[in-house]
């Protein structure tokens, strides 16, 4: 019996190196490499990109702000939105004219720094102007609209009869009473006519226009004895400010039911009527 007995290997034969591991190729070699470096391309694309649209936005603020401080320049500061006309409108019996020259709003001013709001208080330092409010019609023109005081009642003051409306506000005089306005007549002092007249506006404000037409004076001795005279004869006894609106109704529907001599409001809950005639 022989021993079996493993042949080296032949000279020049070409069998496994058992001793060295295997290597990559140069092909996988580049291309692990490629591997290696894309993030970093990908993180140097995103640094260029955000300094393009850094710069971007920097050129546009830039821009916009030389375009902001341009505009207000010429805005404010240039003739190329200067006034140049102005326009009054809701006058009645004031002249226009005679608004435009107190509003003081000067031709040549720009229409950005006019003082509207002053230009506007100044309209309303007339007695006949109730409210007056200025605004811009771009690029050259200022509108001054005013709201006049309507007459509610003629007040004896001495050889004349004082204007006013319905606030009280006393806007004209006249040397006769004119417009079919009513004449508050009080029979008393300044104390008892600074109580009457606030009550005898407050009938005529909550009263109905057409009621008011047939009112041709009111007369008070006290705060709470206001009388209304209407046309034809009629007396009303009002009583005092209290409850206007109530009252107002009241009369109202007394005169819907007929004509008499005497109606009675001074207590609302209780109106009346007597000396009834057809």
């Amino acid at each position: 019996m022989s021993d079996d007995v493993t042949d080296p290997p032949r000279q020049g034969s070409k069998g496994p190196d058992l001793a060295q591991p295997d290597r990559p190729t140069a092909a996988a070699a580049r291309s692990l490499t490629s591997v290696s470096r894309l993030p970093a391309q990908i993180y140097a694309a995103r640094m260029r990109s955000r300094e393009r649209w850094r710069r971007l936005s920097v050129t546009i603020t830039v821009f916009l702000v030389l375009l902001a401080i341009t505009a207000y320049i010429i805005v404010w500061h240039t003739s190329v939105f200067a006034l140049t006309t102005v326009r009054v409108a809701g006058e009645k019996t004031v002249p226009a004219q005679r608004i435009i020259a107190i509003a003081k709003l000067g031709n040549g001013t720009p229409l950005a720094s006019l003082d509207t709001g002053g230009a506007a208080a100044r309209v309303e330092q007339l007695p006949q102007i109730a409210t007056a409010s200025v605004s811009l019609d771009w690029p050259h023109v200022a509108v001054i609209t005013v709201t006049e005081r309507v007459p509610a009642a003629l007040i004896p003051n001495g050889s004349r009869y004082d204007v006013v409306d319905v606030s009280g506000v006393v806007f004209g005089s006249v040397t006769t009473p004119t417009g079919g306005l009513p004449v508050i007549d009080v029979q008393g002092g300044g104390a008892v006519k600074a109580t009457v007249v606030p009550g005898a506006l407050a009938a005529l404000k909550a009263l109905s226009p057409d009621i008011v037409h047939q009112i041709t004076g009111i007369s008070a001795t006290s705060a709470y004895s206001i009388s209304l005279k209407l046309r034809g004869g009629s007396v009303v006894n009002w009583g005092g400010a209290d409850d206007a609106p109530a009252k107002a109704a009241d009369l109202a529907a007394l005169l819907r039911l007929g004509k008499a001599a005497r109606y009675d409001v001074s207590a609302p809950e209780a109106p009346a009527m007597s000396g009834r005639y057809d």
